[in-house]
């Protein structure tokens, strides 16, 4: 990644050298708010009471459409790097095979893991807003289709439309870098605000996370002078960070999920981007953030973090329907501990048994290409 040398002892903790701690804690974090968030679905709250806690403190702790945007610009960050370390197209395709395998047969086992709960018989539904999805087995027939492409995959998996961001975006970065080396990084920040949006494109609208990103990594050295340090400059800083992701709950927006589905524009996103920014920021230059983001625990949830999120949604409608939805702040706690656990133990198998085999069978398939490519050169 980026500058992973001495200058930034986060990343030069990494044997490789590679990867960056604090962001992928960071990544951690994340993945661990979207939880919560979800979990908070369960609960039966007071509408009012909910609108309420957003506005608080708390609701930092359970705003997950924001999370999701950390994950978009964390993404624009590191595949930037991706990027650059294969130059020319075939270096291009290289990267596209890798994400191609990165992202989708996990996904696919996912679907399936949320498939197969469905057949436990471990009673009703908690009566929620969420018992719907719950109950919900899509038919056999189905599978295929659900399976062909990252989406919510007719419901089994709703946190799947966020993966189809993933994959589309990804594919619509080599042409964001390409542009932003050849003139500045803030043009694609000014093409992700002004983009023209097509009913059939809605993934675009999550340009800017993406755009903030890649801006953030070519722009990281002229930038990182303006980062405090430390201090009250360093806490008025990520509480900036944070209120500027609040602002969804502020505005009394939805989230992510219905800009995505009603192709809003891309102008109330700004906010939310600059403070993911702003916590990217503080997680790659400031001391203290960077620390607690590199710690033992926050770093194995980062490396978790694309399984945990892939399975939580699944992990809370079969507690859900074992052991019923909360019903007050304490078993909120409770249940949400709950969750986390089986989770994260549920997300260690798929890191193992899953991604990582995925990744290795890109590499494997990559290797096997090289050859044919070099003398289809020739």
């Amino acid at each position: 990644m980026h500058s992973a040398s001495a200058a930034d002892p986060a990343a030069a903790a990494q044997p490789d050298g590679s990867r960056i701690r604090s962001l992928d804690g960071l990544r951690g974090v994340a993945a661990l708010v979207v939880v919560a968030f979800h979990v908070s679905d369960l609960v039966a709250w007071d509408p009012a009471v909910r609108r309420i806690v957003g506005v608080t403190p708390l609701g930092v702790f359970m705003n997950g459409p924001a999370a999701v945007h950390v994950f978009f610009v964390l993404s624009g960050f590191v595949l930037s790097h991706s990027l650059l370390g294969a130059p020319g197209v075939a270096g291009t395709l290289r990267y596209c095979v890798r994400r191609v395998f990165r992202i989708h047969p996990p996904y696919m086992a996912a679907v399936l893991f949320a498939w197969a709960l469905t057949f436990l018989p471990l009673g009703s539904p908690a009566e929620t807003e969420v018992a719907g999805v719950a109950s919900l087995r899509i038919p056999l027939e189905r599978m295929p289709l659900a399976l062909a492409l990252p989406s919510k995959a007719f419901g089994q998996l709703p946190v799947g439309w966020s993966l189809y961001v993933e994959l589309a975006m990804s594919l619509v970065l080599p042409l964001l870098l390409w542009i932003a080396r050849r003139s500045d990084p803030l043009v694609v920040v000014a093409i992700g605000f002004l983009l023209p949006l097509h009913p059939q494109a809605g993934f675009l609208v999550f340009t800017i996370d993406f755009a903030v990103g890649m801006a953030l990594y070519l722009s990281r050295d002229r930038i990182a002078r303006f980062v405090p340090q430390g201090g009250v400059a360093a806490g008025l800083w990520v509480v900036a960070a944070l209120a500027l992701l609040q602002t969804p709950a502020l505005g009394g927006a939805a989230g992510v999920a219905r800009t995505l589905a009603e192709h809003q524009p891309p102008g109330w996103l700004v906010p939310i981007a600059a403070g993911s920014a702003l916590l990217t920021l503080a997680a790659l230059e400031m001391p203290a953030v960077r620390r607690c983001l590199a710690s033992r625990a926050a770093v194995f949830l980062g490396r978790i973090s694309y399984s945990l999120y892939l399975v939580h949604w699944s992990v809370v409608m079969l507690l859900g329907r074992l052991v019923g939805a909360p019903d007050s702040a304490f078993t909120a706690v409770l249940f949400f501990a709950m969750v986390t656990c089986v989770s994260c133990g549920v997300a260690m198998l798929g890191w193992r048994w899953v991604e990582q085999p995925s990744i290795a069978a890109g590499r494997a398939l990559l290797a096997r290409l090289a050859p044919r490519a070099s003398k289809a050169a020739a």
